[in-house]
């Protein structure tokens, strides 16, 4: 069978009208600059031979579903995203970025796809380092390291800005 995260594809709305946006691409794709959120049209403008496959929203309700349960079992998290809280578990591992790798890699054995996850002192710095690079990444993101790895960004690739405040 296909794995279609190792062609150019994406899971979008109907191929045969062309309506709807982008909702996921897979990282080939990302090299025809295709970006979550664009019309599936302007997609396959950038790559006519695009592979468009439909949402499974039941597949996804259930895996995420799963994964928050997962998730819980090492500590409280936001409803907004999957944020965890780590100080009240900090004593059962070595470092954070410790328990990120044995989080992560448990998410992969038990579902068999990947995440990404940020390491930071709070919400907004770990969605932003959870962003730089994909796939399968951990990356942290603490205050002596913002000058580094956030200055040189473009300012579109902050959180919360989008294509009109960049401009």
């Amino acid at each position: 069978t296909l794995d279609i995260r190792t062609i150019p594809a994406m899971i979008s709305g109907d191929s045969a009208t062309r309506h709807g946006v982008v909702l996921a691409k897979s990282v080939p794709a990302k090299a025809y600059k295709i970006v979550t959120g664009e019309p599936v049209a302007n997609a396959l403008r950038k790559c006519p031979t695009l592979m468009l496959v439909p949402p499974d929203h039941a597949m996804y309700q259930k895996k995420s579903h799963a994964l928050m349960e997962l998730l819980h079992t090492y500590t409280e998290l936001s409803i907004d995203e999957c944020f965890l809280d780590f100080t009240p578990i900090a004593h059962r591992y070595e470092s954070p970025l410790a328990a990120a790798k044995i989080i992560s890699a448990n998410i992969k054995s038990r579902f068999g796809f990947t995440v990404n996850i940020g390491i930071a002192p709070n919400k907004l710095l770990a969605k932003m380092a959870s962003d730089f690079t994909k796939p399968d990444r951990i990356h942290t993101l603490f205050p002596d390291e913002i000058a580094k790895k956030m200055w040189p960004l473009p300012v579109d690739e902050l959180f919360f800005v989008g294509k009109t405040t960049a401009s």
